[in-house]
């Protein structure tokens, strides 16, 4: 049975030392796909996408051994491996080393030995001979068949007004799985579209394919489109045998062999981790050989994400990912696998619009139980590159409604905290729009349920954007007071430089002074930022213009009059907080599941 294809990175434009390390002036790859190889070259697969993670795959499925297969012309010796974290420390054992001669490419096949239960098999090659070529290459075991004959996986893709993110995706799905006979997710696979927009075109997206299905949706946030694929999902259930949903964002880019080796994992799963979530890590986009995160702790709103930042280029790092020492409490909806067995038609998703709908999912649904794997991912853009807008309304709502539901021991001294220092980094970084839109979040979420209930979400969206900055295309501001091109530098911009720590005394008398508010601002100082800048490089600035990567800007002045304000209603808030929360929560707690029913969905999105 095939398990895992060696990949190399020809259908997406990420990093190729996730997929492979050689010698640059030795190794080449060439235009027909293979990797050729001048005499002492060498290359080595112990990557994040073509090492092989036996540990997991033996802890979770049914596998015991496993096998390397590859196509091979000329003349390497071949080097299998076993790599392992030992109290911190890499230890590399070369498990076996073959010479093989062939001038035709032929197939050759590799013995791993017995299967060892912890860390990544890999394997390497060096050439004997100038032109040798490596072609292709698989994992396999050699008597293996699936024990789960009947899965199928519905890939939940909720959408708003992005065509062009859609149609990219579909067209690499049908190419590398939907329409190729080779590939082990043929007919297994189907693609149910939310288009929260109305506005994609069927003839583009779906082309003449009978597994991309497009379903016009209410827009009532991403949450409601993910929760109609779940639908969709569960009404196939016995007409095309589906029996895991996957949500995935539009704009991820993504390796179709990730939901390949995903399909296989499952055909191999033991029973007692049959409804075990698999998920996958975020990778950034600008920096495609950085994980941005491999699941998350919730930690009661103080969000903690898991193996943040590391460099999946480094082999220390790809062996950290194999650890479980601590589990995840929920996966962003960036990609999450359910089986539909762990979810239920009056267990569906909370109708948050946006953001913390995959945190109060996960934390119902998942219950700890998430399995991660090296290789498992998309590309995805990096959230501190956006701005946050409307998110600084629902953030505080959502986090108060989460926590009400999971954690009723939250109460308000605790909510006061997480809040004050909301809104004071806002303070202190002249975004004074946003504090109004965290306020409005604590006075909605203190209305309690039933006002939840009857709250019509896209007009109430509408009313929360309308009190965000208007955003401007950088080329206006070119010129304002000074301001270059190259100030809009975005590695200038989010360099670890730009976020270093102050001196102790400097941090501290800028605090004393609320970061220069009680000192003249400097008229000439107008600063180009970041979404997440170092608030202490903002001292004493009269202006500041925050920008994404896309160069997309908003315009802040310094205001001690607005200032003054937001500390004010900060304070009034601080005592609101206290006088409803509690009877707030309440109502969360004890009547959420009104909100979590089919019948409720069927309703909410008026199908």
């Amino acid at each position: 049975m095939d398990i895992k294809q060696i990949v190399l990175p020809e259908e997406i434009d990420t990093d190729e030392l996730l997929y492979y390390r050689k010698d640059e002036e030795l190794v080449e790859a060439a235009k027909d796909g293979s990797l050729v190889f001048h005499k002492g070259g060498a290359a080595d697969f112990n990557t994040f996408m073509n090492s092989f993670s036996i540990g997991k795959w033996r802890k979770y499925t049914k596998l015991e051994t496993i096998q390397l297969s590859l196509k091979l012309q000329g003349s390497f010796t071949v080097y299998l491996k076993h790599h392992v974290l030992n109290h911190g420390q890499v230890k590399t054992k070369i498990l076996d080393e073959k010479t093989i001669l062939s001038p035709e490419a032929k197939s050759f096949t590799f013995d791993f030995g017995e299967g060892k239960d912890q860390g990544i098999y890999s394997f390497s090659l060096k050439s004997n001979s100038h032109g040798s070529k490596l072609w292709e290459g698989k994992y396999f075991e050699d008597v293996r068949v699936p024990e789960n004959m009947n899965i199928n996986i519905a890939v939940d893709i909720c959408t708003f007004k992005r065509e062009e993110y859609v149609e990219r995706n579909m067209k690499v799905l049908k190419r590398q799985i939907l329409e190729n006979p080779q590939s082990p997710l043929y007919r297994h696979l189907y693609v149910l579209i939310s288009d929260n927009a109305k506005t994609l075109e069927p003839e583009k997206v779906i082309g003449d394919s009978p597994y991309i299905r497009i379903n016009p949706n209410r827009n009532v946030g991403g949450v409601g489109g993910f929760t109609r694929g779940i639908i969709e999902a569960m009404k196939m259930q016995s007409s095309h045998d589906i029996s895991h949903v996957l949500l995935m964002d539009d704009d991820a880019v993504i390796e179709p062999h990730s939901l390949e080796v995903n399909y296989v994992f499952l055909s191999l799963i033991k029973e007692k981790y049959k409804n075990y979530v698999m998920a996958g890590s975020i990778m950034r986009l600008d920096e495609p050989n950085v994980q941005y995160e491999l699941g998350a702790r919730w930690n009661r709103g103080n969000i903690r994400a898991q193996r943040h930042f590391l460099n999946m280029r480094n082999l220390h790092c790809i062996l950290e990912n194999e650890e479980e020492n601590e589990p995840a409490e929920y996966t962003g909806w960036w990609y999450t696998c359910y089986p539909l067995s762990a979810l239920d038609k009056n267990n569906l998703p909370l109708p948050l619009f946006i953001h913390r709908d995959d945190v109060e999912y996960g934390l119902r649904v998942g219950n700890g139980h998430f399995i991660f794997m090296n290789g498992l991912c998309i590309w995805h853009e990096a959230f501190e590159n956006k701005m946050q807008g409307s998110l600084e309304y629902y953030d505080i709502r959502n986090l108060a409604i989460v926590n009400a539901i999971h954690h009723p021991d939250y109460g308000p001294k605790e909510f006061k905290k997480i809040f004050t220092r909301w809104v004071i980094n806002n303070i202190v970084r002249y975004r004074y729009n946003y504090v109004e839109m965290n306020f409005r979040a604590v006075k909605d979420f203190c209305k309690g349920m039933d006002w939840f209930i009857k709250q019509e979400a896209e007009p109430l969206h509408k009313e929360i954007s309308s009190m965000n900055y208007k955003t401007q295309k950088k080329e206006e501001f070119i010129g304002y007071k000074g301001i270059k091109e190259s100030d809009y530098d975005w590695k200038m911009l989010t360099d670890p430089k730009q976020f270093a720590a102050v001196g102790k005394l400097r941090k501290y008398f800028q605090i004393l002074t609320l970061n220069g508010y009680l000192l003249p601002a400097r008229k000439d100082k107008v600063l180009v930022m970041p979404p997440y800048n170092n608030m202490y490089k903002m001292y004493r600035a009269s202006e500041v213009i925050y920008t994404d990567a896309n160069g997309n800007s908003i315009h802040t002045r310094r205001s001690v009059k607005r200032m003054i304000s937001c500390f004010i209603g900060l304070f009034k808030m601080l005592r609101y907080i206290d006088k409803h929360y509690d009877q707030a929560k309440e109502t969360y707690v004890k009547r959420y599941t009104e909100l979590t029913s089919m019948s409720f969905w069927r309703k909410y999105l008026e199908l």
